[in-house]
């Protein structure tokens, strides 16, 4: 018995050949695509008599499971893989493309001719298939028909047939809702990702370089550290990044008490059969380590978490990887997805709207903000998603909420409608309208609607939310903290479907909210989420909790005062505790960083210094770039390096934005193009970070400073900054 969306999906493919001769079609990994194909396959043998049909996948694994299902349709066939050729042919063959492209003048002659995973059909050995067979109608398969190269696939499949959205699939239970936990931003592991550069043939990253800066064992115990705090003791995938990374992950996990076990396409076949028949039925393995062998065709619905260790510049490979989690079944909550390697950052969570059509067609994808890594578009202004300990991996998004949020969501994430003697795109989740087709961008797991890549309006049905509430791409870029401000408008990053109205704003910058049903939420600042009212314990308490805070921070600032060592002249260096251990940050980018061990009164102590300045943090610094300002971070303060008059000055990551040419902390504005001298006095602002009224240069106590009358600052992307004179 096929489901609703899978009926519906065959009707349009039907359709669909009605006028053309090769269809693509897409669903979500999880959705039954093997199944549409039996039921497919099965409709064309019932009214095409005696046209032979021919199924075509690129791995064992998918031959053996679209065999299972083609008996369950009962239908015969045969097998054409191994490099051999078939004894016999049947009117039904399923066939590896290894083994068919260097047999094609065996006896085919197919009416019908279906390839599994057909983002791969762009490769030679796919579009022999084409030549071979010029009057057979082809049928393409996939989730993601996405190429890293940006090309299309309109050359070889006519038009493209999509089925429902992930949102909607979750929303109707089938798919399963999940929590999603990444590393952070400024945290270690994610800067070692930020810093591979080199691409391999295929145009992911270069093996080399991933093994060299991930399959080490401090890699390792983190991967296991964030296993066992939040998917211990579940079953579930590792994706890693080769076989022999695959082995070391498994190794490592047994060691800690965990049956994990690493399999690979070079596991021999009878021995990987045993693997996954008992990882599946009776699970004594718990966690099977892999590279890709699980990311097309596994079905193995109870899998209750996912980690992701490799990262990859492929959203097909993501999408596939993730997908392993999402199949629902009895008991199964939710999916634990455990991305190590910051990969949602750059692709979006797993249930962002993807419109496919978009890269079926293989048109220019630069305005595509989800894979624009040269611009780190997605993480300019992260620091925030703080949780308890200060932990390197946080929550993102939590599955508690997630089927009602996706509950009654259109089907069609856009509709065309005409308007007078126009035709408009209206985005149905927000009500914006648009003269051209928008896309779907995400922004640290928010999703976005955008026509032009300049304007963005978030995905939310709030009556705060029309087409007057854009947020320039400027003031994304320069956003800093747990979420997004604009027109007294906030949305959090720990509550993406709630638009919450700025009230008022404390001297000890505690921040009072109301959402549209009138409930307050109280926030520290805004480098931490808004809290409700109730949860807070009322206005009074969390105000003296604020108070608190801003107390131990003024605090921390007369200590930091403090944080220089004395040079000592003698030695060329500076001045160290007794018996001090100097070590050099294993970091190449902290080369002036040096981490220092001692024992003071019988405990050990430490602290990390800056041999240029001498200068003293308490926690190992981790450097970052916001526009042209240099960041350094220790813990919780944040220094800007390369702006002499802020030099050693403490600050919370929320006070800086900055893009190319402009900063701002607080009141005061930096131009890139005068940073060695002091900051302008911000009058007014707007929340584009475009404009600002400025009255004078603050004093820096120089008697020679000049004032200036009050003038303009306009910052416009692409235009040299005008300064205009009231």
């Amino acid at each position: 018995m096929l489901r609703d969306y899978q009926i519906e999906i065959c009707e349009k493919v039907n359709k669909a050949f009605e006028t053309h001769r090769s269809v693509m079609m897409q669903m979500p990994t999880g959705t039954g695509k093997t199944v549409v194909l039996a039921s497919l396959v099965k409709q064309f043998l019932n009214s095409n008599v005696d046209s032979p049909v021919l199924i075509v996948a690129h791995r064992i694994e998918l031959i053996e499971q679209t065999g299972a299902l083609l008996s369950h349709f009962g239908i015969d066939y045969g097998v054409i893989a191994g490099g051999k050729r078939p004894a016999m042919l049947k009117r039904v063959m399923v066939a590896s493309v290894q083994t068919l492209s260097k047999n094609l003048d065996i006896d085919l002659s197919p009416s019908l001719v279906v390839i599994d995973e057909a983002h791969h059909a762009l490769a030679k050995t796919y579009r022999m298939l084409w030549t071979a067979w010029q009057e057979a109608k082809f049928l393409g398969l996939t989730a993601t028909p996405y190429r890293m190269s940006g090309e299309g696939f309109t050359d070889l499949f006519e038009v493209l047939v999509d089925s429902w959205s992930v949102k909607q699939f979750i929303a109707d239970g089938w798919l399963s809702p999940y929590d999603y936990y990444s590393i952070r931003p400024d945290s270690a592991q994610q800067q070692e990702i930020d810093s591979l550069k080199k691409r391999g043939a295929d145009g992911d990253f270069q093996m080399k370089e991933l093994r060299e800066k991930l399959d080490v064992r401090p890699s390792i115990e983190r991967l296991f550290d964030s296993f066992e705090r939040f998917a211990s003791p579940k079953k579930g995938i590792i994706y890693a990044i080769d076989i022999a990374h695959a082995e070391h992950i498994a190794e490592f996990y047994r060691l800690q008490g965990v049956n994990a076990v690493a399999i690979s396409s070079k596991t021999p076949a009878k021995e990987r059969a045993e693997v996954i028949r008992t990882f599946r039925e009776d699970n004594r393995i718990r966690i099977l380590v892999s590279v890709d062998l699980f990311s097309e065709g596994f079905d193995c619905p109870d899998v209750e978490f996912i980690q992701l260790a490799r990262p990859t510049l492929s959203l097909t490979k993501y999408l596939q990887m993730v997908g392993r989690g999402l199949r629902p079944c009895k008991g199964k909550q939710c999916c634990t997805i455990i991305d190590n390697v910051g990969l949602y950052r750059t692709f979006g969570l797993p249930s962002v709207d993807r419109d496919w059509g978009y890269y079926f067609l293989g048109k220019d994808i630069s305005l595509d903000l989800d894979f624009d890594r040269n611009e780190q578009f997605l993480w300019l202004g992260c620091g925030g998603l703080r949780e308890e300990n200060d932990a390197d991996i946080v929550r993102i998004v939590s599955h508690e909420g997630m089927l009602s949020q996706f509950t009654k969501l259109s089907r069609n994430a856009f509709e065309r409608r005409k308007k007078g003697k126009l035709w408009v795109w209206i985005d149905m989740t927000n009500g914006v309208e648009f003269d051209q087709h928008p896309k779907v961008i995400n922004y640290r797991g928010m999703e976005m609607s955008t026509a032009d890549g300049d304007a963005f309006f978030p995905r939310i049905n709030s009556k705060w939310i029309d087409a007057k509430h854009i947020i320039s791409r400027k003031a994304l870029e320069t956003q800093a903290g747990e979420g997004i401000g604009w027109m007294k408008l906030y949305i959090s990053f720990a509550m993406p479907d709630k638009v919450l109205k700025l009230q008022a704003v404390k001297p000890n910058q505690m921040r009072i909210y109301t959402d549209e049903q009138g409930k307050v939420f109280l926030q520290q600042d805004l480098d931490h989420a808004p809290v409700s009212e109730e949860a807070a314990g009322g206005i009074k308490t969390f105000m003296a909790l604020c108070d608190k805070q801003q107390k131990a921070w003024e605090e921390t600032k007369k200590s930091i005062r403090k944080s220089s060592l004395y040079y000592d002249a003698k030695k060329k260096w500076w001045q160290l505790p007794e018996e001090s251990i100097k070590e050099p940050c294993d970091d190449k980018q902290n080369s002036t960083i040096y981490h220092i061990t001692y024992k003071e009164n019988g405990q050990n102590k430490e602290f990390w210094m800056d041999e240029t300045s001498g200068f003293t943090y308490r926690h190992r610094p981790i450097l970052r770039k916001r526009g042209f300002v240099e960041l350094l971070y220790d813990g919780e303060v944040v220094y800007i390096l390369n702006i002499p008059e802020e030099r050693f000055m403490p600050y919370h990551n929320w006070e800086i934005r900055a893009d190319e040419r402009i900063c701002t902390i607080g009141n005061k504005l930096y131009l890139n193009e005068e940073k060695g001298v002091s900051s302008y006095r911000i009058k007014k602002r707007s929340d584009d970070f475009r404009m600002f009224v400025v009255e004078d240069r603050y004093s820096n106590n120089n008697p020679n400073t000049i004032e200036f009358d009050e003038f303009i600052i306009i910052n416009k992307t692409g235009k040299k900054l005008e300064i205009k004179k009231l």
